[in-house]
């Protein structure tokens, strides 16, 4: 008997088709784990993760500023969204000297998302988009910074 007359009489189709069916079923109970539930991913982080600090969600619009009139002073998560179809900036100015405080770096795109962090005094202040003529146009509103209190102290907030 020849090499090749060994080989072909050891692996004929017939005997080749259960040793492929069990070595699929080998292989696939090597997974060592669960899939993830539908629609997750492996590279999302568990929903237990999440940010201690106070979340303040900023709309930017053709032609306005959605935002709460109070924020809370100290740190704060400004999560915010161009949801206008123009590129939006925002910048926070104190009132009483109309000093800028904080602004974004550079303008979002439409549809652009950001998340960032501020450390906000107590006090009166405006949020502008000053891109453009989009103040002029209405992009501006004036809200106040200051702590929260708790409810029925007497006090406003």
């Amino acid at each position: 008997m020849t090499s090749e007359n060994i080989i072909s009489s050891k692996y004929t189709p017939t005997a080749v088709i259960p040793l492929l069916a069990a070595s699929m079923f080998v292989i696939s109970g090597c997974g060592g784990g669960e899939a993830p539930a539908s629609g997750g991913s492996e590279t999302t982080p568990p929903a237990t993760v999440q940010s201690a600090l106070p979340e303040v969600e900023i709309d930017l619009d053709e032609f306005v500023v959605l935002m709460d009139a109070r924020l809370p002073t100290g740190p704060v998560s400004l999560r915010l969204a161009n949801r206008g179809f123009e590129e939006h900036n925002l910048a926070f100015f104190v009132l009483e000297s109309d000093s800028i405080v904080w602004e974004t770096d550079g303008r979002l795109n439409p549809g652009e998302r950001r998340s960032v962090t501020l450390d906000l005094a107590a006090g009166e202040y405006r949020a502008v988009c000053n891109f453009s003529d989009h103040e002029d146009r209405g992009m501006i509103v004036e809200f106040r910074a200051q702590e929260n209190t708790p409810r029925g102290d007497g006090a406003d907030g």
